[in-house]
């Protein structure tokens, strides 16, 4: 093989491992020039976890939150921005799953349960997240909320210096008032 086809090759297949990630369906309500989140991610993410996860190993789904303004000059402004997790711990002993859902890294919900069907909606979906911008929304202005996942430990090993998320989404609006 020549070097030039193989230096193709090896940037396809580089390429391929870069954009591979999970798309979030991430939905957002504007109610009083204020933004409730609203977020799903595909269960195919939870079947690459279930390992992880019958190993006892602590499972942490970590979802970043942002309510960002599109800018056309220079980067897109942060408005409102939060942490929401989700932790799973299985007891091999028992087979129970405890399972606790974290805002900001306070503990806004936990709960046991021996059925994996409970254990996949409650780590792959997260309702009502509440942005705070710190400005007013301007009227008919466009803003998106994004939503940026990470998997902790780490599932895969990355070449980059920098670090990759495990799956991102974004939903755009027009703030109508």
């Amino acid at each position: 093989m020549t070097t030039p086809r193989a230096l193709v090759l090896a940037l396809s297949m580089l390429a391929g491992a870069v954009v591979s990630s999970t798309d979030i369906v991430v939905t957002p309500v504007v109610s009083d020039g204020h933004v409730i989140a609203s977020f799903t991610v595909p269960s195919a993410v939870f079947d690459d976890a279930r390992d992880a996860i019958q190993s006892g190993l602590l499972l942490t789904f970590t979802y970043a939150v942002e309510l960002r303004r599109p800018s056309t000059v220079w980067l897109d402004r942060t408005l409102a921005e939060t942490t929401a997790a989700a932790t799973v711990k299985f007891d091999s002993l028992t087979g129970v799953y405890q399972v606790s859902k974290l805002r900001d890294g306070r503990v806004l919900w936990s709960e046991r349960t021996d059925k994996e069907s409970d254990l996949r909606g409650w780590m792959t979906s997260f309702d009502q997240i509440a942005l705070e911008p710190t400005e007013p929304l301007e009227p008919n202005g466009d803003y998106y909320v994004r939503v940026r996942m990470r998997i902790s430990p780490r599932r895969t090993f990355s070449i980059w210096p920098w670090g990759r998320d495990d799956g991102s989404g974004r939903k755009d609006f027009t703030f109508i008032r």
